[in-house]
């Protein structure tokens, strides 16, 4: 239980500093969203509260916030790709 609460707090300021960042790095485009950014916490405290409950490690949910973020980052060039390959077939 002690592994998930800590969790819980962890993965909460992990989202609290992620939140925060998002907004520094958008400061001039973007007005601080409270709404968005309190998801951002909900969303760090979930992550961490699954970690600590399945009792695993930082570089355990390391590894596999890795794996997860290439997955997206080949996802999301591969439909780059090929979008722009299809839009320069339409032409």
């Amino acid at each position: 239980m002690m592994e998930m609460v800590s969790g819980i707090f962890a993965g909460t300021v992990c989202g609290a500093v992620t939140a925060l960042l998002g907004y520094a790095k958008s400061v001039t485009v973007e007005k601080f969203n409270p709404k968005k950014a309190l998801q951002t916490v909900v969303v760090g405290a979930v992550i961490g509260g699954v970690s600590g409950y399945y009792g695993w490690s930082y570089s355990r949910a390391e590894e596999w916030a890795t794996n997860v973020g290439l997955i997206t980052l080949v996802e999301y060039l591969k439909k780059a790709i090929l979008r722009r390959v299809m839009r320069n077939e339409r032409k």
